[in-house]
């Protein structure tokens, strides 16, 4: 006889987290109405007790594409392109798309949501661990595009970052390049940055060099200007880098500008490798020379996420959580061959 697990109700949350079934159906259907403390430990003693999903009844043929910021998923370098691969998949599917922004609110819930208006929804770039798990339990099927969270198996899209900054790092150890500086966006606990130092250091440790902490310096994704002072950093040292890995190509061209204050060429005195291949960055026109970057196709990453969303939609026992977008090296102008002069 196959034994059944038990069915996790509110009131064993209730009881559990010690408040009552109001606060509980509060916390799981309407999050505003409940203080962040209150509706967060509700919240993880349901994760704790497995509490089910809530199976949808009827599709409604809305797609939600939720982001932090507005400007960074209409105008961003990086995803607006992926949202240009998102649309025109929605569109040979005639699903409508509903757009929301939590506008970096962790108390913002979309009503998309709180409603159940959608059968599915992309989360773009970080999303609120208490907004995700409110969508899982009105059973709405969901995928994050390009930004994991630690510690939850959700289905993911990110580009290959570890494959993406072996490639960067190998291709200026070829050039003959020893002191590689890396100028990451994130602290280093965040997952995408911890997977491309992680592969920054192996590729020095496989090349027989130690890696230096003074060469890792810390900037801002959603404040490029901050690679102008970590830049300097690194070329305000004894022991300058002669080449420097950028893990974004906004990092880079901010980089660009302290390298050339400085009255250095690149990449004739330092080499500098980007991370994106941007092609409509917050410029006139990309600054010369052409950056030497790791190709991520975004279209392809929204479109692949569209799939996959349709995918866990239409099978919602699949197990998969994790997608990869392959990245490539392009060589342009940026980096070069170093001068022998040790």
């Amino acid at each position: 006889m196959v034994k059944r697990r038990k069915l996790v109700t509110i009131k064993d949350i209730a009881k559990e987290a010690g408040v009552s079934l109001a606060t509980v159906s509060f916390a799981l259907n309407n999050p505003e109405r409940v203080g962040s403390q209150t509706r967060r430990h509700v919240l993880r003693i349901a994760r704790e007790l497995d509490y089910s999903r809530i199976k949808k009844s009827k599709m409604t043929g809305n797609i939600g594409l939720i982001s932090d910021d507005y400007h960074n998923l209409l105008f961003g370098e990086f995803y607006n392109h992926v949202v240009f691969g998102i649309l025109p998949e929605l569109k040979k599917h005639n699903i409508n798309i509903l757009i929301d922004s939590t506008g970096n609110d962790p108390e913002c819930f979309p009503k998309m949501i709180i409603k159940n208006k959608i059968d599915g929804v992309l989360f773009l770039g970080k999303s609120s661990r208490d907004l995700i798990f409110i969508a899982e339990q009105k059973g709405i099927p969901l995928v994050l595009v390009g930004h994991p969270i630690p510690d939850l198996e959700l289905p993911t899209i990110i580009p290959d970052g570890r494959s993406g900054a072996l490639q960067a790092i190998n291709h200026l150890l070829e050039l003959g390049h020893k002191k590689i500086a890396i100028i990451i966006g994130e602290p280093k606990f965040d997952p995408i940055t911890a997977e491309r130092l992680e592969a920054y250091r192996f590729a020095l440790n496989k090349a027989g060099l130690k890696e230096d902490d003074k060469y890792i310096i810390e900037a801002d994704y959603g404040q490029p200007e901050t690679a102008i002072e970590a830049t300097n950093k690194l070329l305000n040292l004894p022991d300058p880098p002669t080449a420097i890995f950028c893990t974004s190509d906004s990092l880079a061209y901010r980089s660009y500008e302290a390298i050339k204050a400085k009255g250095l060429k690149i990449p004739d005195d330092i080499s500098v490798i980007g991370f994106d291949d941007i092609t409509a960055p917050a410029y006139a026109e990309l600054p010369k020379p052409e950056l030497t970057t790791i190709h991520v196709d975004r279209e392809e990453m929204g479109k692949s996420s569209v799939e996959i969303l349709f995918d866990i939609i239409q099978n919602p026992e699949q197990t998969t959580y994790r997608y990869t977008l392959p990245v490539k090296l392009i060589v342009k102008w940026s980096t070069k061959l170093l001068k022998t002069q040790d």
